[in-house]
Formats: C-alpha cells, structure tokens, sequence
C-alpha cells in the first residue's frame, strides 16, 4: 500500500517534472468545459483519473484529488455544461456526454503527451451524480480501467418511482430547487421530466448486467439522506452479485451523504481499490 504517499508532500527527484495544477479546457458539443487537471511528479506516464462531482458540484471533492495526485496520479476535475461558468446548459444528458468528452480528452495523443497520461491505466470516480454518470458511462462500455462510484445517486429510480408519487415528487423538487442555483439552462420541472422520461433507461439495478463486465467500487453512506441506501445502493449490489462477485467490491461507510467526517478513510478505500485494478508505468517510489 502507498497510503503514506497520501499525506505525505513528493519528493521532488526530477525538478523538471514537479506536481502541476494546470487549467484545461474541453470542447463538448461545442461548448467550452473548464477544469483543472492536477498533474504528478515524474516524468510518467502517470496513471490518471477523471474525478466527477456531483449535483450541482458544491463539494468537487478535491482534497481527494490532491491526495491522489501525492500518491502518483494526474487527477482531473472538471465542471459540466452550464454548471459553475462552463458554456452550454445543464441537463442530465449532457451531464453523460460531458463525461464521455472528458474520456477522449484525456485519452487523446497531444493531451497524453502533455500531461504525462498513461492512456492504458485511466479510471473514472464520481460522486453522488458525478456516481450516477460513471455507473452509466461504464455501461456504455468506454475503454476503461476500472469505475467506482461513491454515494452514486440513481436519477433513474427516482425518475420511475415520482411518477405518481407525490412525496417523491415533492423530495425531487424540493431538491432540484435546491441545487439549480450555479446550474444554467435548465429549469426545475426539465429536469424532473428528463428524470422521469429516462427513467428506465437510467436505473442502476436495469443496466448491472452490463455494469458487472467491468472492474467496480461501490461505496455508500450508512446515514445517507440523499443517496438513501435502500434504494440507490442495496438493489444495486444485489442484482450485481447475481452476475459479478469477481471484479465487484462494494463497502458500507458510517458517514453522511458528503462523507464529512470519514474523507481519510474514503480515501484510503479508493487508493487501496485502484492499486489492485492499475499496472503502475510511473516511477514513483
């Protein structure tokens, strides 16, 4: 294990090759995503993640990024279209392709180069809908490593389960509301139709099959209030165990839904999880 190198600041061996925050910027559909891309020591090739927050992206979770970069990865995080100054309008889709245009930046040769990308070891982690988007991306098949998805939101289920339900519905609004203020293009009731219209589509437990033919972490929040645990984690680990017990490990965390006071030991979980999915190419010691 290299949970030392978590809390631990580099050794700096090559001065020509430091720890680098460095601002990027994806076209996706056209429009301008902005992101940092928080390179690691050494000349690399690193292996590298794409770190996805969540509805709207209050917490971007980058107290994991900089652990992850000390511990020898590129991190990149970045915003979606219409949320937090990125071009275009926010909408769940968008969301999907948004991850997916991340995915062909990060793989492609001139960023590869750049940055010091090792191309066969790219991982994807979201959280809560940043969860969401890389439960659907790894059923879609993109070409990568391996997938974990901490606290990961089902906007699917809850797409099925508020129509006719009227305090799912009012959970769902009330929630939205919420959420949309930093989020552009998109109104309250869009989002909610665009929930409930993919709602079959989206479901977690409807695409595990697909989601069992890859390496994946789930991870969720025993107290939970938002990614409530009886219905966007156990159904989800049951039908997957059905299909996957080989390359599925899925943990249960005393924590809240932001995991605030459990951030070392979420770290130490993911780290430990990718070391054994990952062939190191890097040099870090």
């Amino acid at each position: 294990m290299r949970f030392e190198k978590l809390y631990a600041d580099p050794i700096i061996e090559d001065p020509g090759f430091p720890p680098e925050s460095m601002a990027v910027v994806i076209n996706s559909g056209g429009k301008n995503l902005y992101g940092v891309l928080y390179t690691a020591a050494g000349m690399g090739p690193h292996p590298s993640m794409i770190l996805l927050h969540g509805f709207p992206g209050t917490e971007r979770n980058l107290d994991m990024a900089h652990a992850f970069r000390r511990a020898g990865w590129n991190t990149l995080v970045f915003h979606y279209r219409g949320s937090w100054g990125s071009e275009g309008c926010f909408s769940f889709q968008n969301v999907l392709d948004d991850v997916k245009a991340a995915i062909e930046f990060v793989k492609s040769e001139e960023p590869a180069r750049k940055y010091r990308i090792d191309r066969d070891n790219i991982v994807l982690v979201g959280h809560s809908m940043g969860g969401f988007a890389a439960l659907l991306t790894a059923a879609d098949d993109m070409d990568i490593k391996a997938y974990a998805a901490i606290a990961p939101f089902d906007f699917g289920a809850i797409g099925e389960n508020s129509e006719g339900d009227d305090k799912a519905l009012r959970f769902l609004q009330g929630m939205f509301k919420e959420c949309i203020v930093p989020l552009k293009g998109n109104t309250v009731e869009e989002l909610i139709n665009e929930a409930m219209a993919n709602g079959n589509k989206w479901s977690f437990i409807n695409n595990a099959e697909k989601l069992a033919k890859h390496k994946l972490l789930l991870i969720a929040a025993k107290r939970d209030n938002l990614s409530i645990p009886e219905l966007h984690y156990y159904p989800l680990v049951n039908k997957m165990l059905k299909y996957n017990t080989e390359n599925f490990e899925y943990k249960m965390i005393d924590s809240d839904h932001s995991f605030q006071d459990k951030r070392i030991l979420l770290t130490e979980i993911i780290e430990g999880w990718l070391e054994k999915q990952v062939q190191q190419k890097s040099n870090i010691k």
